[in-house]
């Protein structure tokens, strides 16, 4: 909590202060820099810098999977824009496929519905089913599941849009059921 404040100061929000966090992090290896862009003492040599075994942690310590994986890069930030325009787009569709229910609203409905639950599933099972807690095994089965719930979720709003009334008229329905004190 205290880091989060942290980093919400003007300081850390700066342009300045994201660019320079930005050049550390994109830059290869520590060997690779010069000794006086990142060591304050100048006295060290890189030969030094090399034998060190404080260096040669930092070094082998790295924080993303495009980093530690060399053979496979990946790059998220790609697939977070799409789960963050996904969700954007689930706040005007919901409404919209209320007021006018049709096939091709409820179909895009059903797509993104999926795909946001699919993907806050996901990043349960990735988080909190870890392989270093539970195995190898339990997580990979974990990650199954919700293919397999995301699966039948899909194929289940697929049949009610295709052999039902559809998505917005079943939550119109359930709107319309009173209770029995309504009733009378």
């Amino acid at each position: 909590m205290a880091f989060s404040m942290f980093l919400r100061t003007p300081a850390c929000t700066s342009r300045v202060f994201t660019q320079q966090v930005m050049k550390l992090a994109t830059q290869p290896t520590l060997t690779q820099r010069t000794v006086a862009s990142t060591l304050p003492v100048r006295s060290l040599t890189l030969k030094e810098a090399k034998s060190s075994p404080i260096f040669n942690a930092v070094r082998s310590f790295r924080t993303t999977l495009a980093r530690r994986n060399v053979e496979t890069p990946h790059d998220h930030s790609k697939l977070w824009v799409i789960e963050k325009a996904v969700g954007a787009a689930l706040i005007p569709m919901v409404p919209l496929s209320l007021m006018m229910p049709n096939k091709v609203f409820d179909s895009i409905l059903a797509i993104l519905i999926t795909a946001h639950s699919f993907w806050g599933l996901e990043a349960i099972a990735v988080d909190y089913v870890r392989a270093s807690i539970f195995g190898p095994i339990i997580p990979k089965i974990a990650i199954g599941l919700v293919y397999l719930i995301s699966i039948a979720t899909l194929g289940g709003l697929f049949y009610i849009i295709s052999h039902d009334v559809g998505i917005a008229n079943t939550i119109r329905q359930f709107w319309a059921i009173k209770s029995d004190s309504q009733k009378a």
